[in-house]
């Protein structure tokens, strides 16, 4: 940075004040006084922890006078978007680039940097193979340049994008900036190979510790006959609690989650899914239900989750297994951010880890494999030399095979229209470089898998310690809540295990669970149709299912209730939605 007299320069707590806040996190005044130092530093911080305060703060500093730029780079298109309105809201002026922006927007950007108008700038990591994009930056003094999700740069890491490995040129390119790293998510192997791949220079190491105080771990394992009906009803406890909504259920597949969600709906909670397999507003619609408190609940895979920031979430469940514990306190920490007890609930099931060492073996890929998959683009190519591969375009198999062929030297991404890739086949590569890459993802997979499986297993070892001690922290744990399923069972939650569908059924005095409704007389499909169409009317352009999910509709046609008082008896209505739509809801009934 230019030397200026110290009194000169701002202080962390000046900047903090501008942003109207009182105090700083652990950590967080040394990761910005390191940035105003121009100081390299690796923040690793737990989700929820204030990273995003580090880098947005220098951005504010106007004791330079040549206003160097802050530049930050994040895969997560959400979180920025998020973060981009808070910037403006702020008063800094800011600017996106990533994928999926409107017409415009990208060229927009270029000239209000190139123009000096804006003080920090958001890119996904894709965007650093544009040249056009380097080349804006370059008329540019950058300051600071801001790797978030830094875990994805480490192959060691349970997230690695390839698009990573471009940012140490892009780095050196535009001067060698002071950079700051950041993740909530780095072991200490992964921590150290962030720092040898982006070339750290003697990094300010901030660590504000990876514990959660706030939330409370428990793992039920379900094995035996009936697990499944049994991670049911522990699932439809732990979410029944008053305090146990806004909710986020995790699931292995997209059929777990239509039918985990259609579940859920069924026992009279406004749950939605949400997966890779829906269509682009489909997604946004759930995520913005969820979100505004239109929804209680969403039902996800993993694509749910990356930058979304809502801070009230109370439980955190895992229908299934995630594939590493890394991901698994990664998805968990997403409960509770706004420092108020949040439960993570892990449902273990034994036979889930069929579905793990299903995906590591479905990965034993080949160097042949590998030139068999180039092969394929080049004849798809109309000149041999690039292709388009759109928008979700490649599977999980696909998607490893192009990054080891970008590895190994045979192919080039770049930014493609629509949110998609373009890849450039440089008719070149090493199989060498190729196998080495198959290797170390073998190598990870079966590693991510163990530590998951020694987790679930351990029930004789604190559940908070073990994460602790994977993540390198060794401080004493120091919950503000109940500790976990190991230091402190939850009763009632362990009984919820060990009880059947039609145990929980006679409990609600013998009305029918999810699992029970197939048996149920079906109905007509005329008048079906008929109470959708009326369903999407109300739904006023939102998602129909905000307004009554199917099973809430056939529980209306069989019941015919001719009042208020009778609509709000039939699973899945309650008050609010009589109080919205029941008038109207009659009336429709009235004339079938």
């Amino acid at each position: 940075m230019v030397d200026r007299p110290l009194t000169d320069r701002s202080t962390p707590e000046q900047l903090l004040g501008r942003f109207g806040l009182q105090a700083f996190r652990a950590g967080q005044r040394d990761a910005v006084q390191a940035a105003l130092d121009g100081r390299d530093s690796l923040v690793v911080m737990p989700t929820g922890g204030g990273k995003s305060l580090c880098y947005q703060l220098p951005a504010l500093d106007d004791s330079d006078p040549t206003r160097p730029l802050v530049v930050v780079v994040s895969p997560l298109i959400a979180l920025m978007s998020d973060q981009y309105a808070r910037l403006e809201q702020a008063g800094v002026s800011a600017a996106m680039l990533a994928s999926g922006q409107a017409e415009g927007n990208n060229a927009r950007a270029h000239a209000a940097i190139e123009a000096g108008e804006v003080r920090l700038v958001l890119a996904a990591p894709e965007r650093f193979a544009s040249q056009r994009f380097r080349d804006a930056l370059s008329t540019r003094r950058v300051g600071l340049f801001v790797v978030d999700e830094a875990h994805c740069v480490a192959e060691w890491g349970h997230d690695f994008r390839p698009d990573y490995l471009r940012l140490h040129s892009a780095i050196e390119a535009l001067g060698r900036p002071a950079v700051m790293a950041a993740t909530a998510t780095a072991t200490p192997r992964v921590a150290e190979e962030i720092v040898a791949r982006l070339g750290l220079r003697e990094p300010l190491m901030v660590r504000s510790g990876f514990d959660r105080p706030n939330l409370t771990f428990d793992v039920i394992s379900l094995e035996g006959k009936g697990a499944v009906a049994r991670k049911r009803t522990t699932l439809l406890h732990a979410l029944g609690g008053a305090n146990a909504r806004p909710a986020i259920v995790y699931c292995g597949t997209r059929k777990d989650t239509e039918e985990v969600c259609e579940m859920l709906r069924v026992e009279g909670m406004a749950a939605v899914a949400y997966h890779a397999g829906m269509s682009g507003p489909e997604r946004q619609g759930a995520q913005s239900a969820f979100m505004q408190g239109e929804a209680e609940i969403v039902v996800a895979t993993n694509a749910f989750g990356m930058g979304v920031d809502k801070a009230d979430v109370r439980t955190v469940a895992h229908w299934a297994l995630p594939t590493s514990l890394e991901a698994y306190y990664q998805e968990a920490g997403r409960g509770g951010r706004d420092g108020e007890p949040a439960r993570a609930l892990l449902l273990a099931a034994r036979y889930d880890l069929g579905r793990l060492i299903k995906f590591n073996t479905s990965r034993d890929i080949t160097v042949d494999d590998v030139r068999a998959y180039v092969a394929r683009l080049r004849s798809a190519s109309s000149d041999g030399a690039a292709v388009e591969l759109g928008y979700g375009e490649s599977d999980e198999r696909g998607r490893v095979l192009l990054s080891i062929a970008e590895r190994a030297g045979a192919a080039i991404l770049e930014p493609g229209s629509g949110g998609g890739l373009r890849v450039a086949l440089t008719g070149e590569g090493s199989p060498r470089a190729a196998a080495q890459a198959i290797k170390a993802a073998k190598d990870r997979g079966w590693e991510a898998y163990r530590a998951i499986e020694a987790f679930i297993a351990s029930g004789m070892s604190c559940r908070r310690r073990q994460i602790l001690d994977h993540f390198g922290d060794h401080e004493p744990c120091s919950p503000h809540v109940r500790c976990c399923d190991v230091c402190e069972p939850d009763p009632d939650l362990v009984e919820a295990s060990r009880r059947s569908p039609s145990a929980v059924a006679r409990s609600r005095g013998n009305r029918p669970c999810a699992v029970e409704q197939a048996s149920l007389e079906p109905v007509d499909d005329r008048d079906f149709e008929r109470l959708k169409a009326w369903r999407m009317d109300r739904s006023e352009g939102k998602p129909a299912y905000t307004v009554a999910a199917n099973a809430a509709l056939e529980g209306i046609l069989r019941a015919r209730p001719a009042n208020v008082d009778e609509l709000v008896a039939i699973r899945g209505i309650g008050p609010a939605f009589c109080e919205r739509h029941g008038e109207s809801l009659l009336q429709v009934l009235a004339e079938l």
